[in-house]
């Protein structure tokens, strides 16, 4: 049935941003805060390369756990209302199909129930659409805040500093191997809290 294809799909962009949030939320697991403990030990000189570990960055930005939060509960809720209306769809289909073996409906009810039925599919899978580009606009507009405030934060450390790189690090980047006493993570975070407060 197409009305079940549709909140199939539904259902699988829900669970990615599921699974993109708790990616996001729980992060890695170094440490109580999450950062190892070599951060910030070295010296760096003027030119000097930087990284972030995104993961870990995320989990510990409060903003954007809060944010995620949000965005976590409004899947949710779609996915909760639109298997409710997906539920009494197929009822509703059920009931007409059994009036229809029953004979107690003439050609004509048969056809305008069939049309009224197609119509409110058709309405369900609009509605799934529209839910599904929500979330989608929803989360690309909170990416965009977060980084809009990371990169002008990195910029002013970069200055401030004196790095000629600051990197973006996270399991299965381009980044192989780090030292870990190039690691800002902790301060970019608590200087991303501290605009929050």
């Amino acid at each position: 049935m197409k009305n079940d294809f549709s909140i199939v799909n539904l259902l699988l962009i829900v669970s990615v941003v599921f699974l993109l949030a708790d990616r996001f939320i729980t992060g890695s697991k170094k440490s109580a805060t999450g950062f190892t403990a070599t951060e910030g030990k070295a010296d760096l000189p003027a030119g000097a390369i930087a990284y972030i570990n995104t993961d870990s960055l995320l989990s510990n930005y409060s903003y954007f756990r809060e944010e995620a939060g949000k965005l976590e509960q409004k899947a949710k809720e779609a996915e909760a209302a639109l298997q409710a209306r997906g539920q009494a769809l197929q009822r509703e289909f059920a009931q007409a199909q059994n009036r229809v073996q029953s004979g107690t409906m003439t050609p004509r009810q048969v056809q305008e129930e069939e049309q009224r039925l197609g119509q409110k599919q058709q309405g369900l899978a609009a509605e799934q659409e529209r839910l599904s580009q929500g979330l989608l606009a929803d989360q690309q507009a909170l990416q965009a805040v977060i980084q809009t405030r990371l990169k002008g934060l990195l910029q002013e450390i970069r200055k401030e500093k004196g790095y000629a790189y600051i990197l973006n690090y996270t399991v299965g980047s381009g980044v192989l191997m780090v030292d870990p006493a190039l690691d800002i993570t902790r301060t970019v975070t608590e200087k991303l809290n501290q605009q929050e407060d």
